[in-house]
């Protein structure tokens, strides 16, 4: 089996593994979900220490400082509560959480937004526009959590299911396509040098 075969096979089994997947979160969306709150805390937790310990880091100051301290314990204890809560209470974990989600995300909005003030004060102007744009988006998110909550939380599932069902197809044929058609078979043609002998054109050998 050459490298171009071994590829495509790769290629085939990844497409249908994700294709899979997909189909899979499309039909338990609510077993889905509880994965992600697990996820999503895990995550939460990790960047909320990540955010403790960059706070001497960063040299923060002032009304900066205490906002990332806040965001932080905040972040630590909303990711505990996210996996806890839905270990031990799977059936009321999804509301709950999804409302500590809503009112963590607005806090994190507010530092977005205090950062994106105060970036040119630490040299990071730069970030300024990224900073806004992470605000506006936490903020957006957690209003349609907060009226929203549950379509909002299926509807993402379901789009992160459609992603995966299309890309898992896409690649599926891909890998198909690509053992239909033959591989172009490249021919090289070696071509003598020319040189000039009793001023005629002759042909040097290698």
């Amino acid at each position: 089996m050459n490298v171009r075969t071994m590829g495509l096979l790769k290629l085939l089994f990844a497409g249908i593994i994700i294709m899979v997947a997909g189909i899979l979160i499309m039909a338990h969306t609510g077993s889905f979900l509880l994965i992600v709150m697990i996820s999503a805390g895990i995550g939460v937790f990790f960047d909320g220490i990540y955010t403790l310990f960059g706070i001497g880091r960063w040299k923060l100051t002032g009304a900066t400082k205490v906002l990332a301290i806040i965001k932080g314990i905040c972040n630590i204890l909303v990711g505990i509560s996210a996996v806890t809560i839905t270990i031990m209470s799977p059936g009321d974990a999804l509301m709950v959480m999804i409302f500590i989600f809503a009112f963590d995300l607005v806090f994190s909005a507010i530092v977005a937004f205090e950062n994106a003030i105060v970036s040119s004060a630490f040299g990071i102007q730069e970030l300024r526009s990224h900073f806004i744009i992470e605000g506006i988006i936490m903020f957006l998110l957690s209003m349609l959590m907060f009226f929203r909550p549950v379509e909002t939380l299926v509807s993402v599932i379901r789009v992160i299911a459609i992603f995966f069902m299309v890309g898992g197809v896409f690649m599926t044929a891909i890998a198909v396509v690509g053992f239909i058609r033959k591989p172009k078979v490249q021919v090289s043609v070696e071509i003598g040098e020319a040189e000039i002998v009793d001023g005629k054109t002759a042909k040097k050998k290698k």
